[in-house]
């Protein structure tokens, strides 16, 4: 292993000499090894630099793909190329492929410096987080396949970001794959469109139904809607992909994580590819024009049987519920509410936070969501049914079988 943690690769030996007469090395075990391009690719394996100085080829190809060489062997170097000239085109489609920095043959030696130094911290900063990332995959936090948040960890991390909140631009988004392509449906290739679409900034968590959700830092709706385009374009037409989208303007995470998904549900039994939450009951004079008569009387007839379901099952099984269990769950905290739009049945202590919530999304249907967020927690589900079906008895089934699972999670 050759002893060296800056690396000068240059066929040029004008710009080699020039350019080592300039550099300063700052620490007494900074060492700088220069070699050719064929030596370099020759003997890869026996480097291990912090910093890369690359100098531009007269075949700016081969420069290219020696670029490609380093950034798929070291992950956590940083790279400088020293370009032949101030081609900005250039420099700029070198920054896109993994290029940190740029300096040019007239650059003076204190830019160098400065560079160098930018370079070498960056290098430091790189490794901290690979191990940090290492320890919280470890842990179970971040996904050893897409290195995103997992679900276990969902509701620390937003009420943490929530915490810190510094403005109210953020926008929280959540996407999941189209039910009608359900069957072409693969993670991976939505892993790595999100990954290609979001910034250091935001971050994503990986839930185990196949849902992503997005925390956009200082980005609006209509950042968030280029967001979703952005990704699915990405994913070249292999499936079809909804959206819900909500600002974030407070901080109940209990309150945005709903919002988006009646959004969600909206955006998966309708036309639309994404629903923003603020503009789902806001229809255009048009479109109230164009609504069959008919289709709104249905609307309304189901909206009061929704409400007498509210009154006469939903709002009785949840207090009963919640009178039965609480005290027999340990150090659990129950809550429970319903209204028109969503009824939540709330489980939370230290090891799990578990969710039932009921949306009606309107006309026939209502949407069961089982949320468990924890160690070694059940799989969560949605549960789509109609209105006459959901009796006193098949609500409580399915509460009884959503406490115990909850229940099974804080006992191991």
């Amino acid at each position: 292993m050759e002893k060296s943690n800056i690396l000068l690769i240059s066929d040029n030996n004008t710009i080699t000499k020039a350019f080592k007469e300039k550099l300063v090395l700052l620490r007494r075990f900074d060492e700088l090894v220069t070699v050719s391009e064929a030596e370099f690719c020759e003997n890869i394996d026996g480097y291990l630099p912090n910093v890369i100085f690359l100098v531009e080829s007269d075949d700016r190809d081969l420069t290219v793909q020696i670029l490609d060489v380093i950034r798929a062997k070291f992950k956590n170097t940083s790279i400088i190329l020293v370009a032949q000239k101030r081609d900005f085109d250039f420099a700029l489609a070198m920054y896109d492929r993994g290029v940190f920095d740029c300096v040019f043959p007239e650059t003076p030696p204190a830019e160098i410096l400065i560079k160098v130094i930018n370079a070498i911290k960056r290098a430091d900063e790189l490794l901290l987080k690979d191990r940090n990332n290492d320890l919280l995959t470890t842990v179970g936090y971040l996904s050893a396949n897409s290195g995103f948040y997992q679900e276990s960890c969902a509701n620390e991390l937003m009420l943490s970001a929530l915490d810190s909140l510094k403005s109210l631009n953020d926008t929280f988004m959540i996407i999941a794959c189209d039910e009608l392509d359900r069957a072409y449906f693969k993670v991976e290739p939505l892993i790595s469109a999100i990954k290609d679409s979001v910034r250091l900034s935001d971050f994503v968590i990986e839930l185990k139904s196949g849902k992503f959700y997005l925390y956009l830092k200082n980005t609006d709706e209509s950042g968030a809607i280029f967001v979703y385009t952005k990704i699915k374009e990405k994913l070249n037409a292999q499936f079809r992909i909804k959206a819900g989208i909500v600002a974030i303007t407070g901080r109940s995470f209990r309150d945005i994580e709903q919002k988006a998904s009646i959004s969600l549900t909206d955006a998966m039994l309708g036309a639309n590819d994404f629903v923003v939450y603020k503009d789902r009951e806001i229809p255009q004079p048009d479109e109230w024009i164009l609504e069959p008569e008919d289709k709104q009387k249905d609307f309304k007839l189901f909206k009061q049987l929704f409400v007498k379901k509210l009154d006469k099952v939903i709002t009785p099984v949840f207090y009963r519920m919640q009178t039965a269990y609480e005290g027999t769950l340990g150090d659990t905290k129950i809550e429970q509410y319903a209204h028109e739009t969503q009824c939540i049945f709330h489980l939370k202590n230290q090891k799990q936070t578990s969710r039932l919530t009921i949306v009606y999304p309107g006309l026939a249907k209502a949407v069961i969501y089982v949320t468990h967020s924890g160690w070694d927690s059940p799989e969560n589900k949605e549960i789509f049914m109609p209105l006459k079906q959901l009796t006193e008895p098949v609500l409580s089934e399915i509460l009884e079988k959503f406490i115990n699972d909850f229940k099974s999670c804080i006992d191991n």
